[in-house]
């Protein structure tokens, strides 16, 4: 099977692609990983794809931004100030750690507000 790869749709504008970063926490997994990949951020959606050779399907993932509900800074482990807390409509959690936090936060609210 082949490795998922980003593509950008007809009604979406790129803000920023492969930003390297990890994922601490998403509704695929019970407890707190850290899993490295590539972020893509568009006018519609965040997509991460996980890095490495086997299960990155598993824990790779995309979300619209109408679906979120919230976002605020936080930590990612131990204390690094790294990290993106995303909350959806639904309650589920997405833990984003990328450096230049801000500039991607400012853009995350700026988009769902």
């Amino acid at each position: 099977m082949a490795k998922k790869t980003f593509e950008i749709k007809d009604d979406e504008q790129l803000f920023a692609e492969k930003v390297s970063g990890d994922c601490w926490k998403m509704p695929k997994l019970s407890i707190n990983r850290q899993v490295s990949g590539k972020y893509y951020f568009t006018n519609k959606r965040i997509a991460f794809l996980a890095s490495g050779l086997i299960g990155t399907e598993s824990v790779s993932w995309e979300i619209e931004l109408k679906d979120i509900e919230k976002v605020k800074t936080c930590t990612t482990p131990p204390f690094f100030p790294f990290g993106i807390l995303i909350t959806m409509k639904n309650g589920d959690k997405y833990k984003l750690s990328i450096l230049k936090r801000k500039k991607y936060f400012n853009w995350l609210l700026d988009q769902i507000n």
